[in-house]
């Protein structure tokens, strides 16, 4: 049995940020390896994906990396399972595996809005469920601006850093609803150019990732007088670097989602570690709404949900920046290229990075 240390952090609405936070002993036991499900189906016209991986156990095998072996953590992909997204009315769609343990739904499946989806997944002879849930009928919108400040950041007194703040228009509806924020950003990073006979200029290169994964920002309904169909919003904050020398986007999704969905994350939230992430294997057994048909007890953790999304996007240009950014890639003839960091020399030194633009790169 090992332990964690696990920061409860006091998030009081989404704008405010408690730093007050208690340190807790958390025992967890690995000696079972547990499944763990994400997933979406949502109203835009994208593919979606099902997540699946498990938790690591104190005697498993070790990986082997490149000439020797290799102990961690981490949850493992799972790439045996046969994946199914099951509607009320029986109607029923296959998910292909298309990277180990991410299982894709084609955008031409159309989720529909009157009846509920579910997910089902077959591993090894076990069959797992999640509870059927239909697409929330209302989402607000969000004007999303950012802010370049320079203060205390990461108990550093005097780092340049960007918020991002969305002014929200919440749902129109006489109902519950229940909000979470997602935040993803890309940026254009410029590999060095080094001279040659052809004037060749290095591929484009786009990196991808989560600004601020320890942040989840959530807001219930149920908590709104009447009247205000407004809030502002503090959505993500990251250090101003070298990624900020180019176009540099931030996606932000309002996902409107189920009560149980946000009564989960709400548990992911109290117990996400404040050096983690809420993409990281949850610190203590979070049970989600996906349970083992044969064996309900079987601990489960992650969740499958149906969400109506609104989406905005927003960049910021080098000139937008009023910080000083050292150019960490630039050529110089006096520099040894063992002198210029991986990243400069291959788009493909980043995890999350392609050469190819995407679709909607300059449609603002």
């Amino acid at each position: 049995m090992s332990r964690l240390k696990l920061y409860i952090g006091v998030f009081v609405t989404l704008v405010l940020f408690n730093s007050c936070v208690d340190q807790i002993d958390f025992p967890l036991n690995r000696g079972v390896e547990k499944l763990i499900v994400f997933g979406q189906l949502n109203n835009l016209d994208e593919d979606k994906f099902v997540m699946l991986s498990e938790t690591t156990s104190a005697d498993r095998e070790p990986l082997f990396s490149g000439q020797y072996l290799v102990l961690n953590d981490l949850p493992r992909p799972v790439t045996t399972a046969n994946v199914f997204v099951v509607n009320t009315q029986n109607e029923r769609f296959s998910l292909n595996q298309v990277e180990p343990g991410k299982y894709m739904l084609p955008r031409s499946v159309q989720i529909r809005e009157d009846v509920g989806y579910f997910v089902e997944i077959q591993i090894e002879g076990k069959t797992y469920r999640s509870e059927p849930e239909q697409m929330p009928a209302a989402v607000g919108t969000d004007e999303v601006s950012y802010e370049f400040s320079r203060g205390v950041f990461d108990n550093d007194p005097d780092r340049a850093f960007i918020s991002i703040i969305s002014d929200v228009t919440l749902p129109d509806s006489d109902n519950p609803y229940y909000l979470r924020w997602d935040v993803d950003e890309a940026y254009y990073w410029n590999l060095t150019f080094f001279p040659n006979p052809f004037n060749r200029a290095p591929p484009d290169c786009y990196v991808f990732g989560f600004p601020d994964p320890e942040r989840l920002p959530l807001f219930s309904g149920e908590s709104v007088r009447a009247g205000v169909n407004s809030s502002s919003q503090l959505l993500a904050q990251r250090i101003v670097d070298e990624s900020f020398l180019s176009r540099h986007y931030f996606n932000v999704r309002q996902v409107s989602i189920s009560r149980d969905a946000f009564r989960y994350w709400s548990r992911v939230k109290d117990l996400v570690n404040n050096t983690g992430s809420v993409f990281d294997i949850p610190p203590a057994p979070v049970r989600g709404n996906v349970r083992n048909s044969a064996n309900p007890d079987e601990v489960v953790l992650g969740y499958f949900e149906v969400a109506r999304i609104s989406q905005e996007r927003i960049y910021t240009t080098r000139a937008d920046v009023p910080f000083f950014i050292s150019e960490v890639c630039t050529y110089s003839p006096e520099r040894p290229i063992t002198d210029y960091p991986v990243t400069c020399l291959r788009c493909s030194e980043f995890p999350n990075s392609t050469n190819d633009t995407p679709h909607w790169w300059f449609d603002q």
